[in-house]
């Protein structure tokens, strides 16, 4: 689940403002330039973590449409990928080969997963935990925002030569985006908790939480688990973000400092570290989904769908032992790796 962007700009002594925006999502994180260009004089004080104000009268209701909008559209396979990552797998795999002919089973695709779930709910079906998923984006991004303005800018000192890679400038930001991010993260839990188990009441058709009755599902979560229950799978949704804002910042800030750094080559630059982390730290994203309906009370986080595990170091290491740590990670393509949820031995299996 992303999270809108807080944006850090970096600027000068005399005030003017460079191109060198670190911008970080919930579940991707996109990290622009991390330099500005240097003046003339031997060293340059610059700031760092001050917010930009955008140009509008009402940025937070920009931030609100531009959300809502982006969670519509994006919600059903969000959606789908929660069901998945769950284990939850309704249709059966079916054979097929891969792309260097290896006989293998796959799972369907998300269409077909989606038509699935449209057939038995209809479309108001394809929402479930809309609300409760915007409301998260929504607080994380805020908190987010604020914290980096009450924090105010942060000077550092960087030599005023092109030869010699910034790392103060990148460790600090990336700092800065750590501090404000995990802000952010901690308060906008309890909601993404509420949206996890929201759309994991697909699996056993129960209508415990609400999508958009947030009282409702305080109350819920607070009798059955208190207020521990608001922050399962608060560490490793944490771990995932955080390493997710590192390992970008850090790999763009290597490949402008080693390849060219022309404009049209920062949104590559971008796009391959936000690939690179996503596929790093994906397996807590797992983790993360799952702790969210462990010991919940619904049938998601029950067998024959889940064990019940001690706490999300154990989830990670029983997932890790039945290869289903990168469940969900393909909405084509879907190889059932592993023996979870897949027929048994002998069962029919038809062809593609």
């Amino acid at each position: 689940m992303n999270t809108p962007p807080a944006v850090s700009t970096t600027r000068s002594k005399d005030g003017s403002t460079s191109n060198d925006d670190v911008q970080t999502g919930e579940h991707i994180s996109t990290t622009s330039s991390l330099f500005q260009p240097t003046g003339t004089s031997p060293r340059a004080q610059v700031t760092v973590g001050s917010t930009a104000t955008p140009n509008t009268a009402n940025p937070t209701f920009a931030v609100l449409k531009a959300t809502t909008l982006q969670q519509a559209l994006g919600h059903p396979v969000t959606y789908a990928r929660v069901l998945m990552q769950i284990g939850y797998e309704p249709l059966p795999a079916y054979r097929g080969k891969t792309l260097f002919g290896k006989e293998t089973l796959f799972y369907p695709n998300v269409f077909r997963y989606l038509k699935y779930v449209y057939n038995i709910d209809g479309v108001m079906g394809l929402y479930r935990g809309f609300g409760c998923t915007l409301l998260s984006k929504l607080v994380c991004w805020y908190t987010t925002t604020q914290v980096d303005q009450l924090l105010g800018p942060v000077e550092v000192t960087v030599p005023n030569d092109e030869t010699k890679p910034r790392w103060n400038v990148c460790v600090k930001k990336t700092l800065r985006e750590v501090r404000c991010q995990s802000w952010g993260i901690l308060l906008s839990h309890p909601f993404q908790v509420m949206a996890i188990r929201c759309m994991g009441q697909f699996i056993g058709r129960e209508n415990v939480y609400s999508s958009i009755n947030i009282i409702q599902n305080f109350q819920e979560i607070y009798n059955k688990q208190g207020i521990g229950g608001f922050f399962v799978g608060l560490i490793p949704r944490w771990l995932l973000e955080i390493t997710t804002i590192i390992i970008s910042n850090v790999l763009i800030h290597m490949l402008k400092t080693q390849l060219p750094t022309q404009s049209e080559m920062l949104p590559l630059y971008e796009y391959f570290a936000a690939f690179v982390a996503q596929t790093v730290t994906y397996p807590l994203s797992v983790v993360t989904t799952i702790m969210a309906v462990n010991r919940s009370g619904l049938r998601a986080g029950m067998l024959p769908i889940l064990p019940i595990y001690a706490n999300w170091q154990d989830a990670y290491k029983q997932l890790s032992k039945t290869e289903q740590l990168k469940r969900g990670s393909s909405f084509f393509n879907r190889v059932a790796i592993g023996t979870f949820g897949l027929p048994a031995p002998g069962t029919p299996i038809p062809n593609a």
